[in-house]
């Protein structure tokens, strides 16, 4: 069993590669759906003839303002669109390794039920370390289908209103929540966390010490609902 929950943490260290290059593009996101805004928000004010002041006198100034500012929002959306289909290779990335997991596990030696259930020490069940991985690819799932809705929402007639509420969306990642995620990988890898910590001379600090209570209590709570 160690065996094998050792080969599914590489799945997890995987994972977590993925997830880091999502932070990577949600950054990137944020920042052209920044950029976005402001060019829509200034359409509205270049649109009134009134706000041009002395400027109203040059011929075509209105229309030339407004040309170039469509064409580099443009150019923002067809990034925005570009940035989504890497968003969407992530998903399918970890899709794959929930996939595998699972084959690796079902294509070895038969494991029953019962059996995908046993933990020993604090070394999480098979059946934890696959309903993981699945669990993480679906909240990057969802995730990826809420930012494709919002990005496709997004056009040159929003208002400053609807554009401020979507791009909160894209900030606060609610499918995402970092706490879940890091409790899964606390299990996942409790016993590696508390070798390491039984190592230092001392824990660094009381956060650390929470933080090894925390994970005993959820492996102790895992064992018992396994029973």
């Amino acid at each position: 069993m160690e065996t094998m929950v050792r080969k599914l943490q590489q799945k997890y260290k995987k994972a977590r590669e993925d997830m880091l290059k999502w932070d990577e593009l949600q950054s990137r996101l944020l920042s052209l759906f920044k950029s976005a805004t402001s060019i829509i928000n200034r359409l509205e004010v270049l649109a009134e003839a009134k706000n041009y002041g002395v400027l109203r006198s040059i011929s075509g100034i209105r229309e030339a303002l407004l040309g170039k500012q469509m064409e580099t929002l443009e150019m923002i959306f067809r990034s925005m669109r570009e940035t989504m289909k890497e968003f969407h290779g992530i998903v399918l990335s970890l899709e794959k390794i929930a996939r595998d997991a699972w084959q690796l596990v079902k294509g070895g030696s038969a494991q029953t039920s019962k059996q995908m259930k046993v933990q020993i020490g604090l070394w999480p069940n098979l059946a934890y370390c696959l309903d993981g991985l699945r669990s993480i690819y679906e909240m990057h799932q969802s995730e990826y289908i809420l930012k494709l809705s919002v990005v496709s929402s997004l056009t040159w007639k929003c208002s400053t209103t609807d554009a401020a509420a979507f791009g909160q969306l894209l900030v606060d990642q609610p499918n995402i929540p970092k706490d879940e995620v890091q409790a899964i990988y606390d299990i996942i890898f409790a016993e590696e966390i508390w070798t390491n910590a039984c190592l230092c001379s001392n824990c660094e600090g009381k956060t650390d010490c929470e933080r090894l209570e925390t994970i005993s209590q959820a492996c102790t709570k895992l064992s018992e609902d396994n029973e």
